[in-house]
C-alpha cells in the first residue's frame, strides 16, 4: 500500500479532473443546442468536426509517443467543443478541424500536456486561425444586446458561443456553486470589464455578450493557464478585464475577449510568482509589497520615522 505524506490541514474533495471536464461539457450543451436551432445543421457539423479532430489528434500523438491513451478524461472532447464555439457558423468544416489539430498538437501536447501548457489551447488555436484565415474567421455580424430577448437568444451572434448570454451565465453560476469553477476570476473579471466600459463610455449592449461571458466563465478559468493563489486570481481577473476593455474600446468586444485573454495568459505565471503566500510567521503579501514600494521612495528613512510617530 502506498501512503501519501503531506502537511496538514487535509481536505478531501470529490472533484476529479474527469468530473470537471464532464461538468463543463454538460454546461455547454444548452449553448450547442441553441446554436443548432439558430444556425441550423451546419452548426452541428462544426461541433462534430471539432470534437472528432481533437480526439483523433490526441490518440495519434499518444500512440506515436507510446503514451497512455487519455481521451476518456474528456479533455480533448472539451477542447474540440470549445473550438467549435469560437468560430463563426459559416466557416467550412476544415476550419474547426485544423483548429482542433493545432489546439491539441501545439497548444496542449507541445507544452507537455494537461497542466503544462502556457496558453489556453482554445485561445491559441483561435489566434492561429484568425491570423491564417482572417477573412474566413471574420464573423458575419457582431452582436448587440438591446433587449431582454437578446440575452436569451442573440440572433446577431457572430460566433456560436454568443447565441445565448443567459444560458452561459446560468451554466457558469451552476459550475461556481458546485465548485467546479473558482469564483474569484469570473467576478473580478466581470466587474472590472463593466466598470471600465462604463468609465470609457462604451455601451453595455456591446459588452454584455455571450462571447464575453464565455470568456469570463469558461476560458479565463482554465486551471492550467490561470493563477493558483487566491490574490493572484483576483489580480488575474482584473488584468483580463483591463485587456479586454482596452481592445474592445478601439475594436469590438468579440475579438477583444479572445485577444485579451490570450495576452493575459502571458502574465499568469508572473502573477502567481508574485502572490505566493509566505511560510508561517513570515511577512504577508501586502507587507512584502509595502516594503518593496517603500524601498523605492526617496527619503524613505525620514518617511518611516514620520509613520512610526
Amino acid at each position: 500500500m502506498t501512503f501519501t505524506i503531506s502537511a496538514p490541514p487535509h481536505k478531501k474533495e470529490s472533484i476529479t479532473f474527469n468530473k470537471l471536464t464532464l461538468a463543463k461539457i454538460i454546461a455547454l450543451m444548452p449553448v450547442v443546442l441553441l446554436s443548432v436551432y439558430l444556425f441550423g445543421l451546419p452548426a452541428l457539423g462544426i461541433v462534430i468536426a471539432g470534437i472528432l479532430a481533437a480526439v483523433v489528434t490526441e490518440v495519434a500523438i499518444q500512440k506515436a509517443f507510446d503514451q497512455k491513451i487519455t481521451i476518456a478524461d474528456g479533455s480533448a472532447v472539451l477542447i474540440g467543443l470549445m473550438i467549435a464555439m469560437v468560430v463563426p457558423p459559416e466557416v467550412p468544416l476544415w476550419i474547426p478541424m485544423i483548429g482542433s489539430v493545432f489546439a491539441i498538437g501545439i497548444g496542449k501536447h507541445a507544452f507537455g500536456g494537461i497542466g503544462s501548457y502556457v496558453f489556453n489551447p482554445v485561445l491559441a488555436a483561435w489566434v492561429f486561425l484568425s491570423l491564417a484565415w482572417g477573412s474566413i474567421m471574420a464573423p458575419a455580424s457582431y452582436p448587440q444586446t438591446t433587449a431582454l430577448s437578446d440575452l436569451v437568444l442573440e440572433t446577431g451572434a457572430g460566433v456560436m458561443a454568443g447565441v445565448s448570454p443567459l444560458a452561459l451565465l446560468l451554466a457558469g453560476c451552476i459550475l461556481i456553486l458546485l465548485r467546479y469553477v473558482e469564483w474569484r476570476i469570473p467576478v473580478s473579471f466581470f466587474v472590472t470589464t463593466i466598470l471600465l466600459a462604463v468609465l470609457l463610455g462604451d455601451s453595455l449592449s456591446y459588452v454584455i455578450l455571450g462571447v464575453v461571458l464565455f470568456g469570463v466563465l469558461f476560458l479565463a478559468t482554465d486551471t492550467s493557464t490561470s493563477p493558483v493563489t487566491k490574490n493572484g486570481r483576483v489580480i488575474y481577473g482584473i488584468v483580463c478585464g483591463v485587456l479586454v476593455v482596452v481592445y474592445g474600446h478601439f475594436a469590438n468586444y468579440v475579438d477583444a475577449t479572445f485577444y485579451g485573454l490570450f495576452l493575459a495568459n502571458c502574465v499568469s505565471a508572473l502573477i502567481d510568482n508574485n502572490t505566493l503566500p509566505g511560510s508561517y510567521g513570515s511577512e504577508t503579501y501586502l507587507q512584502r509589497k509595502y516594503k518593496r514600494i517603500l524601498s523605492k521612495v526617496p527619503f524613505k528613512d525620514r518617511l518611516e520615522v514620520l509613520l512610526d510617530d
